[in-house]
């Protein structure tokens, strides 16, 4: 009698766990970044965050270094519902909508508190957009100010005409066009790969990606140009959000408010970090010298005015709110 009741209450336990583990909700997020980079880790955070908060009722398993989807598809992969939420720049698909491409505009927001004032102005506008493509946004990471790294000592633009350069979006390669170098679009999981076969010669970067895939040896040339601040965006499949429950919704943005915190925080740390851990590699940190700098200066007034031209009235008045707040 004792050893039925037993494997009985042994059955309806496992029955139970077997019940709670079918009916969890589980959501693939790809990430181009490799684990141990700091919007990967990010998301790690967020998601083992979610997972505690739901009881493990949604289950976000994160995928480091586009092992999943590589950076360039996991957009739509979220659209189609291939992956139910995923973390790259939208400024990848500014092809798309010019709006997404507004936080890499040269010297628009080149500080961590004008990158928060531009997202302020901007995210209502983004939330319609992609709402629109099916996708839920939840939030936001900055990449520390932008700065150019070269395979050579730079003194002049005309130093630079003909390198190649890797370019992550449209606003790198006009970037590059403008220089006089060659661009090229490369994800970050292939940068190892062409930098040490002569692919890239020089790119626009935090510095991070350089530091992660150990690039120091092929581009040990940097240029202070803080020329702006990248966003990686964390969003959702939209009929997945609209399927979870609302007290679900409001712990998943309560978490994400939080994690956006935590990832502006540690932007900020890696900025002078980044630079020293460079430096340590043997990277010559440098600023921009009064030439070098006036170049930037022309670029960047140039792709403003483009940029200005394509995105039409609705992307001139959010530059218009973005500035009255200086």
């Amino acid at each position: 009698m004792v050893k039925t009741l037993l494997k009985t209450a042994a059955v309806t336990t496992l029955t139970l766990g077997l019940g709670s583990f079918a009916h969890a909700d589980v959501w693939d997020l790809p990430s181009p970044q490799p684990a141990d980079n700091y919007i990967t880790e990010n998301v790690s955070w967020f998601a083992d965050q979610v997972r505690e908060a739901t009881d493990g009722e949604l289950d976000i398993r994160v995928h480091p270094s586009g092992s999943l989807f590589p950076g360039d598809q996991i957009k739509r992969a979220v659209q189609r519902d291939q992956a139910q939420i995923g973390v790259h720049v939208l400024s990848a698909h500014q092809n798309e909508n010019i709006l997404y491409g507004i936080d890499s505009v040269p010297f628009l927001a080149d500080s961590f508190e004008e990158s928060r004032q531009l997202w302020k102005v901007t995210k209502p506008a983004l939330d319609e957009i992609m709402a629109e493509q099916n996708l839920q946004l939840l939030y936001h990471i900055p990449w520390p100010p932008q700065g150019v790294f070269f395979d050579r000592a730079i003194t002049t633009a005309e130093e630079a005409e003909g390198l190649k350069f890797r370019a992550y979006n449209t606003a790198t390669a006009r970037f590059a066009e403008l220089m006089g170098m060659t661009p090229t679009l490369i994800e970050e999981a292939e940068l190892s790969q062409a930098a040490a076969t002569g692919m890239v010669q020089s790119l626009i970067s935090s510095g991070d990606p350089v530091y992660n895939h150990q690039l120091w040896d092929y581009l040990p040339h940097f240029y202070d140009a803080k020329a702006w601040l990248v966003l990686s965006h964390i969003f959702v499949n939209k009929e997945r959000w609209e399927a979870l429950d609302e007290e679900t919704k409001q712990k998943v943005l309560a978490i994400a408010d939080k994690a956006e915190q935590r990832g502006v925080e540690q932007a900020k740390e890696l900025t002078d970090t980044l630079k020293n851990r460079l430096s340590d590699k043997g990277v010559a940190i440098n600023q921009p010298n009064a030439e070098l700098q006036a170049e930037f200066a022309r670029i960047g007034d140039e792709m403003q005015q483009e940029w200005l031209e394509k995105a039409g009235e609705q992307g001139q008045r959010l530059v218009e709110e973005y500035r009255a707040l200086q």
